[in-house]
């Protein structure tokens, strides 16, 4: 099935929502806790601010790489979806 098939469109739209829905929970779920524990040991006296501030400055740079990965990935996801789209 080519890529650019315009037979399955609405099916592809939908899994890339919910593909989209996936990894926004996963980000709640593996980075938003471990932030909100730091910050607690920070006000709790456990941490210090310094490596608090250091942590979430390292946000940046992982975000920059987690948006290249991304991007690297666009194409082969775009397949897969149009694949699964067929299979369904």
């Amino acid at each position: 099935m080519p890529v650019r098939s315009n037979l399955f469109r609405v099916t592809a739209r939908t899994l890339s929502a919910i593909i989209n829905g996936l990894a926004t929970i996963v980000m709640f779920v593996v980075v938003d806790p471990f932030l909100d524990a730091l910050a607690d040991d920070v006000i709790a006296g456990r941490t210090s601010k310094r490596d608090f501030g250091r942590a979430v400055i390292w946000m940046e740079p992982s975000r920059l790489v987690g948006t290249l990965l991304a991007q690297a990935l666009l194409l082969p996801s775009a397949i897969a979806i149009a694949w699964v789209a067929g299979v369904i």
